[in-house]
């Protein structure tokens, strides 16, 4: 059994699509199941126990609270479901980068790729997640099992609705924000301008079939009071520029301070605002990914 020890394989190549929830099935899945496996292992130290070699179904898996996932190309399935493995979308499919993507450096194939139109019409045949992983981590299979794990506190200033299980991390997120604010003007206003802070929230993601990660309580959207006339989400910016919102200029969107931002990396969440597809006021708890790219794999476009 391969229990926790230092990565020794940094090296390695993983071949991880771009983050646009818009790839041809069967989606790409990292080629490396063991290095991935090990960033769930890091990632979520109170629920996967072990990695291990199947011999006998000629896979990886990993042990979540006491129940086998299998690797099946990525998209961590019980066994029953291996074999069906095409139905479903890798749970890792893209790498979380170390810079917000700037739209200067877009190829003519990108933007084309970005369409809104093409974009709609992937998306609402992208296959979706099986929530095995989600199920066991977070007891979230149905809405009435994953709403006995919702707990609603003051944060911020705010009112939010979470899973239980991310409370600790908010709220030493929220302690380093407002020791920041009070020595940095853009973090002190930030936190002075927040209209409201959106948590817990049973949907499906627009345009998809998939359910949003706040079905599961584990994102947050800060909404501020005044955008000053800037753009903070690309798909209520298609509406009305469907070729051309990826050119959006970075000056010309709303985002959260950069030390925010790295306050919640610091605590497994990754930031919306690097997507390609950008969504600046999300935040979502992804620690596996943050795990990866401390490793040396990061996103970057191509």
């Amino acid at each position: 059994m391969l229990m926790r020890r230092i990565p020794c394989l940094l090296g390695a190549l993983i071949l991880l699509a771009i983050p646009l929830a818009s790839q041809e099935a069967p989606l790409k899945a990292p080629s490396n199941a063991w290095l991935v496996l090990r960033a769930f292992l890091d990632a979520y130290p109170n629920d996967i126990s072990a990695i291990d070699y199947d011999f006998a179904a000629k896979d990886w898996y990993m042990t979540v609270r006491g129940s086998r996932l299998y690797w099946a190309n990525g998209r961590l399935l019980r066994k029953e479901d291996a074999k069906e493995w095409e139905s479903w979308r890798p749970y890792v499919d893209y790498l979380y980068p170390e810079e917000v993507p700037d739209p200067r450096n877009f190829s003519e194939e990108m933007i084309a790729h970005l369409n809104a139109d093409v974009l709609q019409e992937k998306r609402s045949k992208a296959p979706t997640y099986n929530i095995a992983f989600y199920d066991l981590v977070y007891d979230g299979g149905t809405r009435r099992r994953i709403e006995s794990h919702i707990v609603r506190f003051d944060y911020l200033g705010k009112r939010v609705s979470v899973h239980e299980s991310l409370v600790p991390r908010l709220k030493r997120i929220e302690a380093r924000i407002r020791d920041l604010a009070r020595e940095d003007e853009e973090v002190d206003a930030f936190v002075k301008t927040l209209a409201s802070i959106e948590g817990y929230n049973w949907r499906e993601i627009a345009d998809s079939p998939s359910r949003s990660n706040h079905s599961w309580g584990i994102a947050i959207d800060f909404l501020p009071k005044n955008w000053k006339q800037k753009n903070i989400y690309w798909n209520w910016v298609s509406y009305w520029n469907e070729n051309r919102w990826m050119l959006i200029p970075l000056d010309r969107r709303w985002m959260p301070p950069l030390a925010v931002v790295r306050a919640f990396e610091s605590e497994g969440f990754v930031w919306g605002g690097k997507w390609l597809l950008w969504d600046n006021m999300h935040f979502e708890y992804r620690p596996e990914l943050l795990a990866l790219r401390s490793w040396g794999h990061s996103g970057d476009i191509r």
